[in-house]
């Protein structure tokens, strides 16, 4: 898989929002609409879509995909508490309806993982297959231990290329969140660090690949491998690039990764229903 940098002028991201019940959905979009089924990509916790744009713009160039900033975060405003993953889930199960998509191909990092294995769980027709990136949902570490293992890893990524990215994208679209949606990013955060979904992972139907670098300090090694040994059509894929952000900075990887287990699933349904 390579970037085509003559063909991106062809698959521009576009900005949209949409209304729901007490709450306007953010998304971009972007790639050549077909008959394909969408990827919707899920961001981190306390972020946006925004640090997503390379990823975002590399996988418009072989595949249609849709990227809220999820309820109340960032340009998605909604007034109040979200206190669970199911809420999430159900306002991207609103979502999918208001855009009217039947099914996508589910990619969550971090908390959006969480949030896609309980969509998953929760509306198993809607879900074509699920990529996991260093995906919360099973809880190791409390909060104090959260704190020293993210300043590892995020003095470590200073070391890494893309300035613009962690000087100006991450800071301050963070910022903004923490200023105007503290509730939820705390909220989210304590989702991220204390809820088990242990329990829907046996329950996730669509096939699974779950992305994981070797280094992630925020959400190890073992929580990939319990995930991986109770999802049933699930593979595990270990990278050793870090740290638990490790696809913004290695977007080429990372997209190859998500497009060739989302075009093998394709390919695999098309074969069973006699296309090829």
């Amino acid at each position: 898989m390579f970037f085509n940098q003559a063909s991106a002028s062809r698959f521009q991201l576009d900005e949209h929002s949409v209304e729901l019940e007490n709450c306007s959905i953010f998304y971009t979009q972007g790639g050549l609409k077909s008959d394909s089924v969408p990827i919707l990509f899920l961001h981190g916790w306390g972020i946006s879509a925004v640090p997503y744009h390379e990823v975002l713009n590399l996988l418009a160039q072989h595949h249609f995909v849709i990227a809220p900033d999820l309820p109340s975060f960032a340009r998605s405003p909604y007034p109040n508490l979200i206190a669970d993953y199911d809420g999430y889930a159900k306002f991207l199960l609103s979502f999918l309806d208001a855009l009217n998509l039947q099914q996508v191909h589910l990619v969550g990092h971090s908390l959006g993982g969480g949030i896609a294995i309980t969509l998953s769980a929760l509306a198993p027709d809607r879900v074509k297959s699920v990529v996991l990136v260093d995906s919360t949902g099973i809880p190791t570490v409390s909060i104090p231990e959260i704190v020293p293992r993210r300043a590892i890893e995020m003095t470590a990524q200073l070391l890494l290329p893309r300035l613009r990215l962690k000087l100006v994208d991450i800071p301050q679209v963070f910022t903004y969140n923490l200023l105007f949606n503290t509730g939820n990013v705390i909220q989210a955060l304590l989702l991220s660090l204390q809820v088990d979904l242990k329990h829907l992972l046996p329950k996730i139907e669509a096939p699974c690949l779950l992305l994981w670098s070797e280094k992630d300090l925020t959400e190890p090694m073992s929580v990939a491998r319990e995930m991986a040994a109770l999802i049933p059509d699930s593979r595990l894929a270990i990278v050793e690039e870090g740290w638990h952000e490790w696809g913004l900075w290695y977007p080429q990887k990372f997209t190859s990764l998500i497009l060739d287990f989302v075009h093998q699933v394709e390919r695999t349904d098309a074969v069973a229903m006699g296309r090829f």
